[in-house]
């Protein structure tokens, strides 16, 4: 059911959950300042979003007129996920603890662990004040690009039922209304939209896959190779914890702990605990990981097929749009997960975000996670007419303008477009 969204509410809870949350995450203190910071690009999946790579200019010329946005975003950044997220590392680290077995490494990781899971506690899996200013600045930068498109009529968005991806559609949806007073807003959120926005969970085919697919042994094997057991090893006395496999998982909890610092807006991961080419290999395996759960690869491709709805979805709108049954809708929002955009844009096959090769040591010369889906990921395509009353669209991926179809331009005809993406999901089914 769609509800009409009290934004002077919402924008009050945001003010809110900042105010509340910036004093608590003062008093983390961790010992980062004898060492060196780590590149941020390896934060990988949790990289905030990159203003500084955004395009400034549009890929349109002044004679076509934007009348219509389809816009897919992933939420913005987060505090950790779940207590899960540092289950395997916290559970290895009590239980040394209880047995005297921790370095004075251990000790020390163990003791910032405690502390960023008490300031995050009752704020898992929540928008961060650094995920509530990415959607403010996205909004209005959006109102700024297209300041005629959302003078009047309606945007209509949907997103899954989980508290940041709502949060992060009312943050984005109110920042756009600001400068525009008479655009109508309605959202809609809940399991209802489940099979558009949560294919990794609804169509279960893929569901399965993601769980234990073929593509478990193939990433145990790259674990090998390229995540070193040292830094989970200087955690615990020597002898403790022998299997050299179990401490590379470990060494890759360790990093899923500290990849997430800058999106909780704390200081960024040094040294301290790995090196650059440890973190590295960690960001090396993550990247991996991503790729072969998430997108259409040589091992699997139901990615595309669970994600063929939303794409169907998303055509259909703006083809109303088109014709002007849409009701004038100016815009659609759909917002979810990672998970949600990566096997989306592998089937649209959007610069950078498909690769087919077997060749897992290139593969980041090619698909990079962090430039795929950051925090705030998000892609825009905006429909545009022409004097003669041809229809176009301009496509930006992470605010930076593509060629979504090979060998054209950054703005295509729509109709060719349309017709490219379904030639790709009937590929999927023949």
């Amino acid at each position: 059911m769609k509800k009409r969204i009290n934004f002077i509410k919402t924008a009050l809870l945001g003010l809110v959950m900042v105010s509340a949350a910036v004093p608590a995450m003062c008093e983390i203190r961790v010992r980062y300042t004898r060492h060196e910071p780590l590149p941020d690009i390896y934060s990988g999946s949790m990289m905030p979003y990159d203003f500084s790579r955004c395009d400034s200019t549009v890929a349109w010329v002044d004679s076509l007129k934007p009348f219509y946005l389809s816009y897919t975003a992933r939420h913005g950044a987060r505090f950790l996920s779940s207590p899960k997220k540092i289950e395997l590392i916290s559970k290895a680290l009590h239980e040394a603890e209880a047995k005297d077995k921790l370095t004075a490494d251990g000790k020390s990781f163990l003791d910032m662990m405690r502390k960023i899971s008490s300031n995050t506690d009752g704020r898992w899996g929540l928008l961060s004040p650094v995920g509530v200013g990415e959607e403010e600045r996205l909004g209005s930068d959006m109102a700024r690009m297209l300041p005629e498109l959302f003078r009047n009529g309606k945007m209509e968005s949907k997103s899954t039922y989980v508290p940041r991806v709502v949060m992060t559609m009312y943050q984005f949806m109110h920042a756009l209304e600001i400068p525009n007073k008479h655009l109508e807003l309605f959202a809609a959120s809940g399991h209802q939209n489940d099979s558009l926005l949560r294919c990794f969970v609804a169509d279960t085919a893929y569901a399965r896959y993601r769980e234990d697919g073929a593509w478990v042994e193939v990433y145990e094997d790259f674990l090998k190779r390229h995540v070193s057991d040292a830094p989970a090893r200087r955690l615990f006395v020597r002898g403790y914890e022998e299997d050299r496999q179990h401490l590379r998982h470990l060494t890759m909890s360790m990093y899923g702990l500290l990849q997430a610092n800058l999106a909780s807006g704390l200081p960024a991961p040094t040294t301290e605990y790995m090196s650059e080419d440890e973190y590295q290999g960690c960001w090396l395996a993550s990247n991996m990981l991503h790729y072969l759960r998430n997108n259409i690869n040589t091992i699997n491709d139901l990615a595309g097929e669970a994600s063929s709805p939303l794409l169907e979805r998303i055509i259909a709108d703006i083809d109303a749009a088109v014709t002007g049954n849409g009701d004038d809708v100016r815009a659609h929002g759909y917002f979810g997960h990672a998970e949600t955009l990566l096997p989306l844009f592998s089937l649209m096959r959007l610069p950078g975000c498909y690769a087919m090769t077997d060749d897992y040591e290139s593969l980041p010369d090619t698909w990079q996670i962090q430039r795929i889906t950051p925090l705030a990921a998000n892609l825009a395509i905006i429909l545009l007419r022409g004097k003669s009353g041809d229809i176009y669209a301009s496509v930006r991926l992470n605010g930076r303008n593509i060629s979504p179809m090979p060998g054209k331009g950054e703005v295509v005809r729509w109709k060719d477009l349309k017709d490219y993406w379904m030639s790709l999901m009937n590929e999927l089914n023949n």
